[in-house]
């Protein structure tokens, strides 16, 4: 196989020629968030290689070479992988991600991809412990390569889809334990699967998220997944719903309701005050659960929310005194 060496500004590149186009083997970059570029030396990158991120070396060949290792140490940059690596995004023309290419990526948290991702490897997220954000430049209802990578993790995993770089959709996939016991002495192992971010996973009709599906696994979900998790599926599916019919609407709210003091605390602390604001605006916050907000907010010293929490319960409370003595 030859290997070839490309330099695009703080970025260099080990890759070479797939039957279609380009397949990128290696990365050096200067700082731990990459992008991927669409074409590398003019040609088309439609391939992520084989352990491409990770900290275990596939192109030994090419980095003996010293006219390459000397062009790196001129340009301060450093391999792209292992712990370095925190974010990556890929190009639209990406069609496969080969066999392990994050593997041991244990710091990497986020990854971009667009919608042409059709051939996704064994173990790419092996041991990637942080990995947690999915984003998909692409509408939730066309075909993306999005149900192989899902299934390729177990851990929580936040997808959200963008049209025209707005979200479109957003899907909480929990966490689910998969596990085999022996069944002795017959030396035969059942499987158990615990949790049910395996039943979420598995709301497709082809590669497209089939929402209706998801919205029905909620009922269950809400009864054996912490609230940390399930408020998580609720609420991304009220701020951004997408096929989200009245019912499913409704069912969602009465959760947010129903855990709203416990859940606006979660929401200060994570300082996410778009979402504390889309609780308040909907009044699926009471004006006990923004107090409660408020509190945490001047304890934690963030003076923006605890400012935002207060107009908001002002606000609520306006509108209470409203609807009792609007007699329209």
């Amino acid at each position: 196989m030859d290997f070839m060496y490309t330099e695009t500004d703080n970025l260099a590149f080990i890759w070479h020629m797939d039957d279609q186009g380009a397949e990128v083997m290696r990365v050096y970059a200067d700082i731990p968030q990459v992008c991927i570029p669409e074409k590398i030396a003019g040609h088309k990158v439609i391939s992520i290689g084989a352990y491409c991120f990770s900290d275990v070396n596939r192109v030994d060949m090419a980095l003996n070479n010293n006219t390459i290792l000397n062009a790196i140490q001129s340009k301060k940059i450093r391999e792209f992988c292992g712990s370095y690596v925190e974010s990556i995004i890929l190009p639209d023309s990406v069609e496969k991600i080969r066999n392990n290419a994050f593997y041991n990526c244990r710091k990497l948290e986020v990854i971009e991809t667009g919608t042409q991702l059709r051939e996704i490897g064994s173990d790419i997220f092996m041991n990637c412990s942080n990995f947690s954000r999915l984003n998909i430049r692409g509408r939730a209802d066309m075909p993306s390569g999005a149900k192989q990578l899902i299934n390729r993790i177990n851990s929580n995993l936040e997808v959200y889809f963008y049209d025209s770089g707005s979200i479109n959709a957003l899907l909480i996939y929990p966490e689910y334990i998969d596990s085999y016991d022996e069944i002795a002495p017959a030396h035969i192992f059942g499987r158990n699967i615990t949790g049910e971010g395996f039943r979420a996973r598995q709301c497709f009709t082809g590669d497209i998220p089939d929402f209706k599906q998801y919205d029905a696994i909620f009922d269950k979900a809400s009864a054996e997944e912490s609230v940390n998790t399930a408020y998580k599926m609720a609420l991304g599916r009220l701020m951004y719903p997408f096929m989200l019919d009245s019912a499913s609407k409704d069912k969602y709210g009465k959760y947010l309701k129903k855990y709203q003091k416990e859940i606006m605390e979660i929401l200060t602390s994570a300082r996410k005050l778009e979402a504390l604001h889309f609780m308040c605006i909907n009044r699926y916050a009471e004006a006990s659960g923004i107090d409660s907000a408020a509190i945490k907010a001047s304890c934690l010293g963030w003076s923006e929310g605890a400012a935002s929490l207060l107009k908001w319960k002002h606000e609520f409370i306006a509108d209470i005194k409203k609807s009792r003595y609007d007699f329209g």
